[in-house]
């Protein structure tokens, strides 16, 4: 007679299942330095917020390679209570929070870290500058944005990062935040001056005229100062840098640039710049090209707010159907 309230293990003998230690992810993909991964981006997917978008890079080659997911979220314009002091301008906060299963490796906690704190503090400063905040007295606007999914190159033990030079792990989630943060504020309706596009640029070793995105050395630092072998290398300037190659990132800068106005909300260096001079000119070079990444950033964005207002204007009648250019989704070549 079987016992129905015991669970019987099987008949017979079995294997234990064999785990990866740590995490590796290896990308092929080889790219010019001046081209940019393709974006996917998509406005008002989350109904209870006033404006809502999502961002996604596109997918590598290798299944076991992360790629970037985040969303973010708008509420706001709101009144704030009646015992808070009048302010002429709104309150702009926004928060960047991880996702406990976003980062390869290592397992977020649920409370804010440090690391999070900081760039939810940066994100606010891009942001509040492209707003018009002196619309809204007295008021609340509250960004938040989750990481669904991080390519790594964030510090953290095991994400599977070698060769050394710098992280820009950070980075491309700050610039990535900014350009989706955004678009949500202009999908809530929300007045601006301008929409802010996040781009990075880094300076790194170059081999045969491309990106190689193998592994360039085990001998590199963050110093700045080349391995023994490497003196035939060149240093180029790529844009929109993938943390997921094992290249090696001797110095890397991301802003948040409002291309109408041609003003900057942020800017992030990182990396050590070339010990013969000051670094001025390598700063510059390196602004310069996070600058164009962000430009070819808003192209996207234009295109996928213009996308969901024409859907918006289709729905109550106020266009033809035929005037919709697509679904709301855009992707950028």
């Amino acid at each position: 007679m079987t016992d129905r309230r015991r669970i019987n293990g099987p008949p017979e003998g079995t294997t234990p299942l064999e785990f990866l230690t740590g995490f590796t992810h290896q990308s092929v993909i080889k790219r010019s330095p001046t081209t940019l991964r393709k974006i996917f981006l998509k406005t008002s997917l989350t109904p209870p917020a006033t404006g809502s978008a999502f961002l996604e890079l596109p997918t590598p080659s290798s299944p076991s390679t992360p790629t970037l997911k985040l969303t973010a979220s708008v509420y706001g314009p709101r009144p704030l209570p009646s015992a808070t002091a009048f302010s002429p301008n709104a309150r702009l906060t926004a928060e960047l929070k991880f996702s406990p299963f976003s980062t390869p490796g290592r397992r977020r906690g649920y409370i804010r870290d440090g690391v999070e704190r900081d760039l939810s503090a940066q994100l606010s400063l891009a942001l509040v500058k492209s707003v018009d905040v002196g619309k809204y007295p007295k008021s609340a606007i509250d960004v938040f944005v989750s990481v669904l999914d991080c390519e790594g190159g964030l510090g953290d033990p095991g994400d599977g990062k070698g060769g050394g030079g710098v992280e820009v792990g950070l980075m491309g989630v700050l610039a990535a935040a900014i350009s989706c943060a955004s678009a949500a504020i202009a999908d809530a309706g929300i007045e601006c001056f301008d929409l802010v596009a996040g781009g990075v640029a880094g300076a790194m070793l170059e081999r045969d005229g491309d990106v190689e995105v193998g592994r360039v050395g085990e001998g590199g630092d963050s110093g700045g100062a080349r391995p023994r072998g490497e003196h035939a290398r060149k240093v180029t300037l790529v844009l929109d840098p993938s943390p997921a190659g094992d290249y090696v990132i001797l110095a890397a800068a991301a802003v948040g640039y409002m291309a109408a106005k041609d003003e900057l909300t942020l800017v992030w260096t990182k990396g050590s710049m070339s010990p013969s001079s000051d670094g001025t000119e390598e700063t510059e070079r390196l602004i310069d090209g996070a600058i164009r990444a962000a430009i070819g950033v808003r192209l996207v964005i234009n295109e996928a707010i213009k996308e969901r207002w024409l859907l918006g204007l289709n729905e109550i009648g106020l266009i033809k159907e035929k005037g919709v250019g697509g679904d709301g989704d855009t992707a950028m070549d």
